[in-house]
């Protein structure tokens, strides 16, 4: 998914204000969150966003991937793991 396909997906919510009141930009959340094939895990989106995430950071990639699922975007598949919905 490109930042521009994300941008239209995410027209008449407010995720993406959410998004960069937390710190990501949209062509960050396109690359490493919407175009990865599988699950992905808070942790490992946090890693690749900050290299090595405090608490507080992990606990913003949570709020985003939360805001990611409530969006109908991904899937909440068990504690920390997401899947893009396709």
């Amino acid at each position: 998914m490109t930042a521009d396909e994300l941008t239209s997906a995410l027209a008449g919510t407010d995720v993406e204000a959410t998004m960069k009141a937390l710190g990501f930009t949209t062509d960050f959340v396109a690359k490493n969150v919407m175009s990865v094939e599988g699950p992905i895990t808070a942790s490992q989106v946090a890693m690749l966003w900050m290299g090595m995430p405090n608490k507080h950071d992990r606990k913003r990639t949570r709020q985003l991937l939360d805001a990611l699922t409530a969006a109908d975007l991904l899937t909440n598949t068990a504690e920390d793991t997401y899947v893009r919905k396709t």
